[in-house]
């Protein structure tokens, strides 16, 4: 076929020969027509590396001698891949099992609205859900609905309580997971199954994907989830959404799938502050019957107030583990929940982790950024790790100093421009500090 050969001929060009010689050529042209092209990969390296390099590229730069385009259609050979030393295998009986089947994240019977702990920091999200995922959503007020926030604020929670509102009352939600929805199209892909895998994901009344930052550097993902979004969007059907970063702060996703994600609304999720936390285990222990004395509650929030979820399995743990209320005392909490203690404290974050965080981001050493250095290579990491840790230890200015050798007023006026430059929205200043917050949470 002149269009493919000419297609390779380009892409020589661009990508080099060997790369051509090694991905494209030995794909074998099965048959074409005058909008149709269909290969044959050897094996699902090849095929899989195609739908994620080359399927873009394919869109935008073959076409016919009328200048249509020339959709490719890329399937597996029949034999099967074998190691060089393999050994011949008995024959087995044939399965009666579906080669490609999709299995979906199952729900957390317990991740209700009714047992999602509401404050200040997750109202919106908590009434919108509600609201949207009711008896009747038609017409959608928002589509779709993107909830974001660092691990621990609920997203997960609120977006499996949606979906078994929206089953409640006879919708076809599916829950899912960004990693599990990449493997679903990989499959489809190695299997040649991808008009099963749409007619699973785009005949649902609504799609709830959890954690989408995971789809970054996914080109065949992406490009699977931007048809699937528009096809569902033009029909009415509800799409939630969830990351650890809003939108415009996604790394490597394509910007028609962030615009998209920017649709409909946009909401926050912010971790509760102390007395926050205190409501939250103060609603729970009444939904539970549970008498939880003040010292108790105290205890839990300090000890295990880092994120709510670290919280809420603390105290649970508590119930399981001492059922009898009538002698609860701190002491006893402790003892109770010595191994989830000290889980905590290795967990902790502390002036040394964010230091070495900030230092990883920027490839620099951490003594770089303690150094007396004023180069601006040492200074604008230093002054993030010191707003770091004013906001997220929300230690003193002069405990500050104390652990980068600068005085109080040094620390004061790092602080102030890092937080004017959030203000602005400086990108130079918001892209690094959500990615050393990632570090931080991953670590």
């Amino acid at each position: 076929m002149r269009a493919w050969e000419e297609f390779l001929t380009k892409q020589e060009k661009e990508m080099g020969r060997e790369a051509v010689d090694k991905w494209l050529r030995p794909l074998k042209i099965t048959r074409f027509d005058a909008c149709n092209l269909y290969l044959e990969a050897s094996d699902s390296f090849k095929a899989i590396w195609f739908e994620e390099h080359m399927q873009s590229r394919v869109q935008k730069e073959l076409f016919n001698n009328n200048q249509k385009q020339i959709k490719v259609h890329i399937s597996l050979g029949n034999r099967t891949e074998e190691s060089p030393v393999s050994k011949p295998k008995k024959k087995t009986p044939p399965s009666t099992e579906p080669k490609f089947q999709l299995h979906f994240d199952e729900i957390d019977p317990n991740a209700t609205f009714d047992q999602f702990c509401t404050s200040p920091s997750n109202l919106l999200a908590y009434k919108l859900l509600i609201e949207s995922c009711g008896e009747t959503q038609t017409p959608l007020q928002f589509n779709p609905i993107y909830l974001y926030g660092r691990a621990g604020t609920g997203k997960t929670h609120l977006m499996m309580a949606a979906a078994a509102l929206l089953a409640h009352h006879g919708k076809k939600a599916l829950y899912i997971r960004a990693e599990t929805f990449t493997e679903h199209v990989v499959e489809a892909i190695r299997s040649g199954e991808m008009q099963t895998f749409r007619k699973a994901y785009r005949g649902v009344d609504a799609l709830l994907i959890d954690d989408v930052e995971i789809l970054s550097r996914k080109g065949a993902t992406q490009e699977e989830l931007f048809h699937t979004f528009n096809t569902l969007h033009i029909d009415g059907k509800q799409i939630i959404l969830s990351a650890g970063l809003p939108p415009n702060e996604l790394k490597l996703i394509e910007p028609r799938l962030i615009s998209r994600f920017e649709w409909g609304i946009v909401i926050p999720l912010h971790m509760p502050a102390k007395d926050q936390m205190q409501t939250i285990l103060i609603q729970k222990a009444a939904k539970l019957d549970f008498d939880l004395p003040e010292p108790v509650l105290t205890f839990l929030v300090e000890t295990f107030g880092s994120n709510t979820k670290t919280l809420i399995r603390a105290f649970d743990a508590l119930i399981l583990r001492n059922p009898d209320t009538t002698h609860l005392s701190v002491k006893t909490a402790q003892n109770c929940l010595k191994d989830l203690i000290q889980e905590e404290e290795k967990a902790a974050l502390t002036p040394g982790k964010i230091i070495r965080a900030v230092a990883e981001y920027y490839g620099i050493r951490m003594d770089d950024i303690l150094s007396k250095s004023q180069a601006r290579e040492s200074a604008l990491p230093r002054q993030i790790a010191m707003h770091i840790c004013r906001q997220n230890l929300n230690l003193p200015f002069m405990k500050i100093g104390d652990i980068f050798s600068r005085d109080h007023s040094t620390v004061m006026s790092s602080i102030k421009q890092i937080q004017k430059a959030l203000e602005t929205k400086n990108y130079e200043i918001t892209g690094p500090l959500s990615g050393i917050l990632k570090l931080l949470e991953q670590n």
